[in-house]
């Protein structure tokens, strides 16, 4: 008998899927502003999360509480550098390959949680990971000279990469910090922490980015803080499964952005990469026992909490 889809998952899939178009229009907007410093499109973005947060809190929306003082100083390290390096990312390679090299942290995720939290990877997700370095390295080296030696990768594509793993850092840190800290507070921690990182060299390299500028970067801000509140509350209504699968379209719809609409590069080899990274994600994010979620990387605050424990969030 087919099970029919509840009043609350509705919600928590209507939910989940703007977020993915914020995350989407947020990537566009990042593409569109390349010509300014990454440092001051991160550094933008931090200042509206802090912003939109600090106020809901202040009304008493939410409830911001810091237990683990400094596991949240880690995760917002990890996860402000891997935000960094996302935005150069997309302005450098494209936001169709930026996004996929960096959507592919969940597979990073997933070997640091097997070394530092002990978790079985098993050998569904053990093969979907080496098909995920297949596929990373398919994408990774297509520069239109051909595919031959690693040598072939260029220093973007490896920052890329070096963004994944940071990513994939902060998703095992987020994992833990669910033990003690609320989904706020942990992405609060990483506005924080990403503020310091990016705050000195934002202003030592010299751009002038005007009033228009000024106003995208403020957009920019906004769609992420939107999508991450809204993913946040929509994994309160669905499955980590589900959620997952939902978010992974980021890269899928970015790459579409990219090639329609910015005209990127496409090629066969980007084309079977992307898909086989896309993919392996999601048998690593939908395996068993997984807390893995599809979020903005390097966030990834909406790892699977009980109801009761994200109403405990808002009050």
């Amino acid at each position: 008998m087919k099970q029919r889809i509840t009043e609350n998952e509705r919600k928590g899939i209507v939910l989940i899927l703007a977020s993915t178009l914020a995350f989407c229009a947020m990537s566009g907007l990042v593409r569109y502003a390349s010509d300014i410093d990454p440092y001051k499109t991160t550094l933008f973005r931090f200042i509206v999360g802090l912003g939109i947060l600090g106020t809901a809190a202040l009304l008493g929306k939410v409830r911001l509480k810091f237990v683990n003082g400094p596991l949240l100083l880690l995760r917002g390290l990890f996860g402000g550098t891997a935000i960094l390096i996302f935005f150069a990312s997309i302005s450098r390679l494209g936001v169709g390959k930026g996004t996929v090299l960096i959507y592919s942290f969940p597979i990073f995720g997933s070997i640091f949680s097997s070394i530092w939290l002990k978790e079985r990877i098993g050998a569904v997700r053990f093969a979907a990971i080496l098909m995920a370095f297949a596929g990373i390295y398919l994408l990774a080296a297509d520069n239109g000279e051909g595919l031959s030696l690693l040598g072939v990768l260029g220093k973007y594509e490896l920052l890329a990469i070096f963004g994944a793993v940071l990513g994939g850092a902060a998703l095992v840190s987020v994992k833990k910090l669910h033990d003690t800290d609320s989904s706020y507070a942990i992405y609060f921690a990483q506005c924080v922490i990403g503020l310091w990182v990016v705050v000195a060299p934002a202003n030592i390299v010299p751009c002038s980015i005007g009033f228009s500028g000024g106003l995208l970067l403020v957009a920019i801000g906004v769609a992420s803080t939107v999508g991450q509140l809204l993913s946040t509350e929509g994994y309160r209504y669905v499955q980590v499964a589900t959620g997952s699968l939902l978010g992974m379209l980021v890269p899928v719809l970015n790459y579409f952005v990219g090639v329609m609409i910015f005209g990127e590069a496409v090629s066969w080899r980007s084309i079977v990469g992307s898909a086989i990274v896309i993919s392996s994600c999601m048998i690593v994010l939908t395996g068993p026992k997984n807390r893995e979620c599809g979020c903005e990387v390097g966030t990834c605050s909406s790892t699977w909490r009980s109801t009761d424990a994200a109403q405990e969030d808002r009050t």
